[in-house]
């Protein structure tokens, strides 16, 4: 019989450490935040789990989208984020632009707004803006999209709730994006929309945008379908990035001249 590695050992017993940790959290509600790339993030709010506070206190919570971010975001950026879910991205970003930037961020979920801005005005940001809707093509004629519900906040999407029980269904105020980019002028586009990008990031009118990190969801998109992201992203001058993220992140770069 071969043993495995004595670092695949260790890590094995790491996690095992952090589960029974945050077992001892939750059983005992002796914590009321846990400490993630030194922000207080709140357990007792909207759309927490067990498994995101095991991530939080692994320190591995959306890290290739935070490596994006922290890539692509300058001081004094306009930054775009569609799906601010917990608000933890969306709080780093602000950081990340300083205080002369700005987040301008789009979430589906009505039940996750409340506590997010909580957290965000609790952490001391204030150059963050929320907004309740979901961008669509600008020939769309929809004032509303359906809005698919699911016990796990990183499941709900606009193309229905997978791998989780649905809390059925809602309806959602909707923005055309090209008006949106127009008036908003980003820098930088973050976007984890559960798929709903091959709608939205065909239809974007970039040519103002320098970078974007976009989770992309091969579970719920073709191949074919995220070959039309990467396409639709090419047409607009922003290139992917050879620098791996991590998982199915991606990030787009607009070439510079000298």
């Amino acid at each position: 019989m071969t043993l495995p590695p004595m670092w695949k050992v260790r890590r094995e017993l790491h996690r095992a450490w952090i589960r029974s940790k945050v077992d001892l959290w939750l059983r005992f509600k002796n914590r009321t935040h846990v400490e993630f790339q030194g922000l207080q993030v709140p357990i007792n709010r909207s759309g927490m789990s067990k498994g995101v506070l095991i991530q939080l206190a692994r320190n591995d919570y959306e890290m290739p989208e935070i490596r994006g971010l922290q890539l692509a975001i300058r001081p004094g950026d306009r930054v775009l984020e569609l799906g601010s879910g917990l608000g933890i991205i969306t709080t780093l970003a602000a950081k990340a632009t300083g205080p002369s930037g700005l987040v301008l961020s789009f979430e589906a979920n009505p039940e996750m707004i409340p506590d997010t801005r909580d957290f965000i005005a609790q952490v001391g940001v204030s150059n963050v803006e929320i907004r309740h809707a979901v961008l669509v093509s600008q020939d769309s004629e929809d004032t509303t999209r359906d809005f698919h519900l699911s016990s796990s906040f990183s499941s709900s999407s606009l193309l229905g709730s997978t791998g989780h029980r649905s809390k059925g269904v809602i309806s959602v105020p909707t923005q055309r994006v090209n008006d949106l980019i127009a008036d908003f002028r980003p820098d930088v586009l973050i976007c984890d929309i559960e798929g709903a990008e091959i709608e939205v990031i065909p239809a974007l009118d970039a040519r103002g945008i320098r970078a974007a990190v976009i989770e992309l969801h091969p579970d719920r998109l073709s191949g074919d379908q995220i070959a039309e992201v990467h396409a639709a992203m090419a047409r607009q001058g922003l290139d992917q990035d050879p620098v791996s993220l991590g998982g199915t992140v991606v990030m787009y770069s607009r070439a510079t001249t000298a």
